[in-house]
């Protein structure tokens, strides 16, 4: 056995060079990064450049507020809903790396079925990233046994 044999290849579906085409590709990349939920309760950002490959940071995101409708005062836009200053932010990261879109995964111990506040912060972002000019691939949340999208279908139904 050779040093080289000894250490694993590295999973092709993580290279940074893979195009995520389709929303099932970037679910399976999700899933072999984040696996399934550990915490109680955080969001995660992803990014994806002009080719749709993962770029920047993977960022976790605790301690988010309940209501994406509840007000927050801020000193440059006022007092605005939290998913509006979160799109805000998510659209300042995308200049400020180079990124093209963004993915959320909302993170969350239990089942796979989708929460009623998972279902309005995915209704929120959607809303509030396209009026903030944000390019927003996808949401999923992850759960105890891994990752599952949430649809337009999903959070406006």
């Amino acid at each position: 056995m050779t040093m080289a044999d000894s250490h694993p290849s590295p999973d092709s579906r993580l290279s940074p060079d893979r195009v995520l085409r389709h929303d099932s590709d970037l679910e399976e990349v999700l899933e072999l990064l984040l696996d399934r939920a550990l915490n109680p309760r955080q969001v995660w950002l992803l990014f994806l450049d002009a080719e749709q490959r993962l770029t920047g940071p993977v960022m976790p995101c605790d301690d988010y507020p309940l209501d994406p409708y509840g007000l927050e005062k801020t000193d440059d836009l006022g007092l605005v809903p939290c998913a509006e200053i979160f799109a805000a932010w998510i659209g300042g990261l995308l200049t400020g790396i180079g990124a093209a879109r963004a993915v959320i995964v909302w993170e969350r111990r239990g089942s796979r079925d989708f929460t009623p506040d998972e279902r309005a912060w995915a209704r929120a972002m959607a809303l509030e990233c396209g009026a903030e000019g944000v390019d927003l691939r996808a949401q999923f949340v992850l759960h105890d046994d891994g990752i599952r999208q949430l649809t337009a279908d999903d959070h406006l139904g």
